[in-house]
């Protein structure tokens, strides 16, 4: 092989790391299920007394905590194992930015990402029954690991997006209400209100409670597809809503979403985009695989498709807000 053929093909390295990336990924997922982290806390333990307090192997055990110790998740001294920084921090299901819920949520991802092969061979999602019961997966559990998950993103958004003159926003999948909570605490002013389903809403009511606002953000339950959210909103929020579906659902959605829009009121869609040929951020492209392995008819899309959904309700494209990659914000106006 010449020199120009080894610049144009990845290392057998590079390609070994790909395909052994699961590894890492299992052994914190399997820690996390099996509740390593939060058993330990703020302790030392052998991994003999670990076996014992998690129910497990005490072989199985120490091999897995020493991975852990590779990864930087545990510390080992004299047989002792212990919390790393990180997993004091990320890892405890009292820490107050667990990812937990997060993670277990990844752990019912890996099982659908593991029929990704029939998946493509069938154009199907991978089944309910493809994933093991005891993960359990619930609207609740969903919503908590979507909060874990978009902290960070809420503020940056509330952040780079401004509200200043609108009276009432629309959040529309709101979920746990994590954006929405963002929103009325940078704009006192703003009545916000979260539509999504009832269980769903249940999550978002806890959290509102704990941050205090529950008499500026109110919660409507239903089906956006289906039922009413009101009208009279001069903003309808939109975040990682649209990569669960089709482009022609989508295309439904925002026009049943403009008729909740005041004159010149507008939309904000947030999600995942991908560049105009679909081959990049690597990100998107991912999260578009696992909306393939996860959801009937769920993609990634580009800037161009949004606008052309715009444009088809008869919104006006304003700008999009560039958000930690690969998110984006696509706001356009009603006229």
């Amino acid at each position: 092989m010449n020199k120009t053929n080894r610049q144009n093909h990845p290392p057998a390295q590079t390609i070994n790391a790909i395909s052994s990336g699961y590894r890492q990924a299992q052994v914190l997922l399997a820690a996390n299920r099996l509740g390593i982290f939060s058993t330990l806390g703020r302790e030392t333990m052998t991994a003999e007394s670990l076996a014992r307090a998690i129910a497990a192997d005490p072989r199985a055990t120490r091999i897995l905590c020493d991975a852990l110790v590779s990864l930087s998740l545990l510390e080992k001294r004299q047989g002792l194992y212990r919390n790393s920084k990180p997993a004091l921090e990320f890892l405890l299901d009292d820490a107050p930015l667990s990812q937990n819920a997060l993670l277990r949520h990844g752990a019912t991802l890996y099982e659908r990402w593991g029929k990704l092969y029939d998946v493509v061979k069938t154009g199907r999602p991978a089944g309910a029954d493809t994933i093991d019961p005891r993960l359990g997966e619930t609207e609740h559990d969903f919503a908590r690991a979507m909060a874990s998950t978009g902290r960070l993103s809420a503020i940056e958004t509330a952040g780079k997006l401004d509200l200043s003159r609108a009276r009432r926003l629309l959040d529309v999948g709101g979920g746990p209400g994590i954006y929405a909570i963002e929103f009325a605490r940078r704009y006192p002013h703003l009545e916000v209100v979260v539509f999504d389903h009832a269980e769903t809403l249940e999550v978002a009511r806890a959290n509102l409670d704990r941050a205090g606002l529950a008499n500026r953000v109110s919660l409507r339950a239903g089906d956006a597809f289906q039922d009413d959210p009101g009208t009279g909103y001069d903003f309808v929020f939109l975040s990682n809503v649209i990569h669960s579906y089709s482009a022609r659902q989508n295309q439904l959605l925002v026009a049943r979403i403009e008729a909740s829009l005041t004159s010149g009121g507008r939309l904000g869609i947030k999600d995942f985009l991908l560049a105009p040929d679909r081959t990049s951020p690597r990100q998107a492209c991912l999260f578009a695989v696992n909306m393939l392995v996860g959801t009937d008819t769920g993609d990634c899309y580009t800037l161009g498709e949004i606008k052309e959904w715009m444009r088809h309700a008869h919104l006006i494209w304003e700008r999009s807000i560039k958000l930690a990659p690969p998110s984006r914000l696509v706001l356009g106006r009603k006229g």
